[in-house]
Parts: C-alpha cells; structure tokens; sequence
C-alpha cells in the first residue's frame, strides 16, 4: 500500500485540520512500495473537505499543487482529494461505485488509489486519492470558455447558483468560475448565470411538459447514471446531493455525470449500517425532496425504460462478474490497511461499525448487491419508483 506523508513545516504540533475554506501551506512525500511512482518532498497546500463527511472524526483532505503533477498513478492535476471512507466499514463503497461507472464506459469517472496517510507523523488511517470534480483534464474534459458543470445539490453553497423554475431544484455552478469566464468574455457573471439558467429551464420546462428530450438530454448518459446510484442503492439524487451535469456548450445536450460520492449507500443508508437492500431509490421518505420527482418523469419515459432494461441485463450477464472480481482483487490489496484503520478509527454508536472486521464486511456488501440485483430484477419499475 503506498503511504503518503503530509507534514505543516509552520505548525509540526498540528493534529488535524479545523477548517475546510482555508488552505495551509504543507509538505507532501509519497512512499509508492513498488504500487505507484514515489514522491520527493514537495510544497503543496491543504484544506479539509466535504460536506456531512466533514464533520466526521477522521477528516477528508484537498490537495492543490502550484503546478500540474502526477502523483499515485493518476493524471497529471493540481488538485486531489483524499476520501477518509469514515463510515465505510468496508472502505471500498465508493471504489466500487466508480469501477461500476468505467465498465459502462461513462465519461469523466473518477480513479482511485488506496493509500495510508500521515499528517504530520500522526497514522491516520487508510483513505483514497482521486480526481477533485471539476472542468480539467483530469476530471471533465471541455472548454471551460464555452461548457458548464452544474452540480444540484441541497447545500446551496457555491457562489453562482439559481433554484430552478419547474422542480425547485438547488442548481449550482460547480465549474467554471463564471467571474473569470466573464472577464474573459467582456461580460457579467450575472449575465452568464442567465444564460446557463435559461438553458437549463428550457431542458426541465420539457421534462415537465413531457416534451420530446432528443435534442436536450443525451438519454444514455442518464440511464447509466441511474444504473449506477440504484444497484449501489445510493439515493442521494433524489434530495438531490451531488448530482452532477454538463454541456460542452450551448448547442451540446446534458450529460449525467461524473457520478460522485457513495458513503451513504449499499448496507449503509438513512444514517444507519446494515440497511435493507428494497429501497426504492427515487421516493420520498423522511423529509421534502426534489430530485425525485424530476428524476422520476424521467425515468419513467418509454424511451428511458427501453434503454433501462436493455443496460441492467447486460451488467448483469456481462459487467457483474467482472465487478465482483475486482472486489475481490481490490479486498485483497486494503484488508492489511482496513484492519489497522480499524484499530485508529474504533466503531462509534449510531454512525459506524469501523473496518476492523473487513472479511465479514466485504461478504456482507456482496450479498447485499446480490440482494439489490434480485430486487431490481423483479420490481415493475426496476427499484426506481413504486
């Protein structure tokens, strides 16, 4: 397993980050142990990240780069995440997610490498390096002149963002910055806001008129995209959370995608380890939700259902075995790491049964997505909707 270090030359007392707006000035070296090319000491800066998964007790990490740099196996960036998987006890929910999205060849998904990390000489268990979302080359690969990465997401917290006219949906702009595009462009961010926001109203106006969506949604990318979230029960889209969506540009059609962050899926939903694996993915439970309803027009289109039923057969004839094989590969490579993870990260009531027992972990996660294969099979409307 390669090791990164992580050291604050101006704070060595330091033991963790406090603060996610704020970059600190750090030291990073990686130790590849023959898995991944090694890293010499190199300045870097570093923030913590996250939503929910923040105010956890092991903390997730941003990474940024003055320059572009290939570190761990992955694409030359100037910025990575380090996923903690705290609530994971298995560590692997997210890292199968993202395998299911390269075996349907969805554009933009993410890699990841496990590793362990050190912050300043502290163990701090066994997390993952990927690509942080956004328009790059190593995330979503358009002209940031001319595209858009939207991300629907309840916390509302990106500077240039809109509520959508039809679905109430919590839209935002993940990517570009829309202040330099403007400048660029010898406009307002404001005007550039309207426009994207105007685009986009038009697609939801004939979702909800029932219009045809040939030449505003590419109807694949959707359809992959819901493959993923329901076999890995993850019903974060229908708050929504962590949606995201691009054009090229204007006169491109929506793509769904990259698909992102599975914590909160397979055994574990609803806050709670050990979920049931007969949730349908797009309803309404405890509390008032608006991708669902909007997501859910969609899917139930004739042209969706199609499309639909024709990509879970081949998964499961074609892709499944292949899934469950790096399971089992990637199982081996972190069981050394998960077990001494699971001794920093104890398990802690009501939020995680820690990864200390990983064996019997992962046999329950692959029975349950056997579970949520069968459900799916079986239910009218393939587990999406009652």
């Amino acid at each position: 397993m390669p090791t990164v270090y992580i050291t604050i030359p101006d704070n060595p007392g330091l033991t963790e980050l406090y603060n996610k707006e704020l970059y600190l000035d750090a030291m990073i070296s990686i130790d590849g142990n023959g898995v991944v090319d090694d890293l010499e000491p190199t300045a870097v800066s570093i923030k913590g990240r996250g939503n929910s998964t923040w105010n956890y007790a092991k903390k997730p990490y941003r990474l940024k780069f003055d320059k572009k740099i290939a570190i761990c196996g992955l694409a030359k960036a100037k910025s990575y995440a380090l996923i903690a998987n705290y609530i994971d006890c298995t560590l692997m929910r997210n890292a199968v997610a993202l395998k299911m999205g390269q075996l349907l060849n969805m554009p933009f998904t993410n890699h990841c490498q496990p590793i362990r990390v050190y912050f300043n000489g502290i163990f701090k268990g066994a997390y993952f390096i990927t690509e942080k979302i956004g328009i790059t080359g190593a995330s979503v690969d358009i002209d940031e002149e001319s595209g858009i990465l939207f991300e629907m997401d309840t916390n509302f917290d990106e500077a240039y963002k809109f509520t959508s006219m039809y679905y109430s949906l919590p839209m935002m702009v993940k990517d570009p910055d829309l202040s330099e595009i403007a400048e660029l462009k010898g406009v307002t961010p404001e005007s550039l806001l309207s426009t994207w926001g105007d685009d986009f109203t038009e697609f939801e106006r004939k979702v909800y008129m029932g219009e045809d969506l040939s030449t505003s949604l590419d109807m694949e990318s959707l359809v992959n995209y819901m493959l993923v979230y329901n076999v890995c029960g993850n019903r974060e889209p229908a708050w929504p959370k962590s949606v995201y969506l691009y054009k090229a540009s204007l006169d491109d059609v929506y793509h769904f995608g990259p698909i992102w962050d599975f914590d909160w899926g397979f055994t574990y939903n609803d806050g709670v380890e050990n979920q049931v694996a007969t949730l349908p993915l797009l309803e309404t439970f405890q509390y008032e939700q608006f991708g669902g309803p909007f997501l859910k027009t969609i899917c139930s289109r004739p042209e969706f259902r199609t499309l639909y039923q024709q990509k879970f057969d081949n998964f499961k004839q074609n892709l499944l075995p292949a899934l469950l094989e790096y399971m089992d590969e990637y199982a081996d490579e972190i069981e050394p790491s998960a077990i001494e993870n699971g001794v920093v990260w104890a398990p802690e009531a009501g939020r995680t049964e820690g990864s200390f027992h990983f064996r019997e972990n992962v046999e329950k996660l692959k029975q349950w997505i056997a579970d949520r294969i069968e459900y799916i099979s079986n239910h009218p409307n393939f587990g999406l909707y009652n």
